[in-house]
Formats: C-alpha cells, structure tokens, sequence
C-alpha cells in the first residue's frame, strides 16, 4: 500500500468485503511464542523493510506504512 500511495494512485478499502470470520465468542488467550514472532516481524519491517521501500520510492506527505 505504501508504493501505491508514493507513486499518487488512488488506494480504496472496501468495508466488510472480504470479512471471514469463526463462528462464537472470542476469549483473548496471551501467547508468549506469538508475541514473539510479533516483536520479530515487527522489528523486521522497521529495521530493513521501511528503509528500503523509502530508497526506491521516496516519502510524500500522507503516505505511511
């Protein structure tokens, strides 16, 4: 999404159009080996995925990842 909005195209989001979800009520569950892998991705796309997309498209005001 952020290379679309680098280079001006118009990025839509349609409400509910692909909503899939489980049937019944969810109950937060904490999960040490998925906040793991959370922190990890994270720290993957902040550390070498941002700085690349900014070398080969640039910035422009309103466009985040």
């Amino acid at each position: 999404g952020y290379a679309l909005c680098v280079l001006d195209y118009d990025f839509l989001i349609l409400d509910n159009a692909f909503l899939v979800h489980r049937p019944g009520i969810k109950i937060f569950k904490k999960d040490p080996h998925r906040e793991m892998l959370t922190a990890k991705t994270n720290a993957l796309i902040r550390k070498i995925i941002v700085p690349e997309l900014k070398i080969l498209y640039g910035t422009r005001k309103g466009c985040a990842v």
